[in-house]
């Protein structure tokens, strides 16, 4: 193997291990979800979606069901995208709070084999599920202008999927540069929306991954590094919630 794919995979690994390291450091899903209270809230105040798409592209492909949650009616449209030990409810906290502005309508979803979305869980489609969610949001919904703010590698499929389709802007919250099959440092450099980076300094692996995502990417770029050790939509449970809540949403009237 040339030394440079030896490095290339020597980086994965220990990405890749960086990434598990987080999660244990962050606990299960179940920690990941809020609180029941919550959740009913939230459902309360939001309508339930279900958009599907196929499951590969072969001729005979099945489609996937995926789950989703509408909050608001605002000209402004904000995907939100759940990282990998959570699920769509994750966001249900912010989406309300955005709605609540009257100025965006917030699509949360599950990706496949997560929450209420069936199939399988496929790291390597997530790319896939958060575009069906783009196009149900501009085809369905009717909203054109649409941002798209991922956790974790929901962060990692969001810069992806901004360097495929035109986007307002893309925000990562402690996302992974390179996770399995999906590599962002790429796509970061032809990603030409307004972009926002967000990590905890001591979630070495995540912010370690910013550092490498806003070198490689594209004008205009942003960054914003917390204390602690908090991942992904987690910092909106510890002391920099209202921080990060409020640099979300002056990057999004911003853009």
């Amino acid at each position: 193997m040339p030394p440079a794919a030896r490095a290339r995979a020597r980086l994965r690994l220990l990405l890749v291990a960086g990434a598990a390291l987080a999660l244990v450091a962050c606990g299960d899903t179940t920690d990941a979800r809020p609180p029941p209270h919550v959740v009913a809230t939230a459902d309360a105040s939001s309508r339930g979606v279900i958009f599907d798409l196929l499951a590969s592209t072969t001729p005979a492909a099945a489609t996937v069901a995926l789950h989703g949650h509408v909050f608001g009616s605002g000209p402004t449209g904000v995907v939100l995208a759940h990282m990998r030990i959570a699920d769509q409810t994750s966001w249900f906290p912010f989406a309300t709070e955005l709605a609540d502005t009257g100025k965006f309508t917030v699509l949360t979803f599950d990706f496949r084999g997560f929450g209420e979305s069936v199939g399988d869980k496929d790291f390597d489609l997530l790319t896939d599920d958060l575009e069906a969610a783009v196009r149900y949001m501009r085809d369905v919904l009717g909203v054109r202008k649409v941002f798209v703010i991922g956790a974790s590698t929901g962060g990692t499929a969001a810069l992806i999927v901004a360097a495929r389709t035109p986007l307002a802007g893309v925000v990562t919250i402690s996302a992974e540069a390179d996770f399995l099959a999906l590599d962002a440092l790429e796509p970061a450099r032809r990603v030409t929306a307004p972009k926002l980076f967000i990590a905890s300094e001591g979630d070495v692996p995540a912010a370690r991954s910013l550092a490498m995502l806003v070198d490689a990417a594209a004008e205009p770029k942003d960054q914003r590094v917390y204390d602690g050790d908090a991942h992904g939509t987690a910092i909106f449970d510890g002391p920099h919630a209202q921080e990060l809540s409020q640099a979300l949403l002056d990057f999004l009237t911003a853009h």
